[in-house]
């Protein structure tokens, strides 16, 4: 194999590994967003479940205040019922006490009953506006992660498909050539190999000098970037244009 063709599966090497990065990066944002998703979801079922908290708790204190309610109303009938039956002034009149003390208790509960049936009213209507935002977020949330489910299979199977062809790429190299650019990868955010076009490395962005570059038209060496250190080539030189038909 000639360096030219070393340096074309170097190349070759190099999109691969970034291609098969950028699948990595989007495969790892899957449960990402599914996290987010479940977290949205949660956020308005626990809203919703709250209030039908609050509503069970309303409708016990308001039966509660309806049986108190209820047994002052008995007691009342009652005590009226006795008055007819008083012997002295003495004890109609403790006993119509007892009996204003009952009514203006029975006043009291009944306008606490009212306040809190207006207030479930309230409640009831939180929790249909709640439901109707959960059903549409729970309808929204399951078409999502549908297509995240989709999505990551997608990646799982184009990432296999990218090791494969690395596999088969990282064979074409020299196994010190190889050592040497999986080096450079680590330490260069994943990119060891990159083109100079003119006199700019574009790994850096940085100018090698104009004898490099004329070196690197050769194509007969493998060159570092003075800069970055990373390994670099001239496209025109490893991809050099086809001629022109005759």
């Amino acid at each position: 194999m000639s360096l030219r063709e070393k340096l074309k599966s170097l190349e070759q090497l190099q999109q691969v590994d970034l291609e098969l990065a950028e699948v990595l990066r989007e495969a790892e944002a899957v449960p990402r967003r599914k996290a987010e998703i479940d977290a949205a979801v949660g956020e308005v079922r626990r809203a919703w479940e709250s209030e039908k908290g609050r509503l069970a708790d309303n409708e016990r204190e308001r039966r509660g205040q309806e049986q108190v309610l209820a047994m002052e109303r008995d007691k009342v009938k009652k005590w009226e019922g006795r008055l007819t039956e008083t012997r002295t002034p003495r004890e109609y009149a403790a006993l119509s006490r007892e009996i204003d003390i009952a009514r203006k208790t029975n006043e009291s509960v009944s306008e606490q009953v009212k306040l809190l049936a207006a207030a479930a009213d309230g409640i009831q209507a939180a929790i249909q506006g709640l439901q109707d935002q959960l059903d549409e977020r729970e309808a929204g949330a399951q078409e999502e992660l549908e297509g995240l489910a989709r999505r990551a299979a997608e990646h799982q199977a184009r990432a296999g498909e990218l090791e494969v062809r690395r596999a088969e790429l990282a064979r074409l190299v020299d196994p010190s050539l190889l050592a040497r650019y999986e080096n450079l990868r680590r330490r260069r955010g994943g990119v060891a190999v990159t083109q100079v076009v003119g006199t700019t490395c574009r790994g850096c962005n940085r100018n090698i000098p104009p004898q490099l570059a004329i070196v690197l038209a050769r194509a007969n060496s493998i060159e570092n970037c003075p800069h970055c250190n990373r390994i670099i080539y001239s496209s025109d030189a490893v991809n050099p244009a086809s001629a022109p038909a005759a």
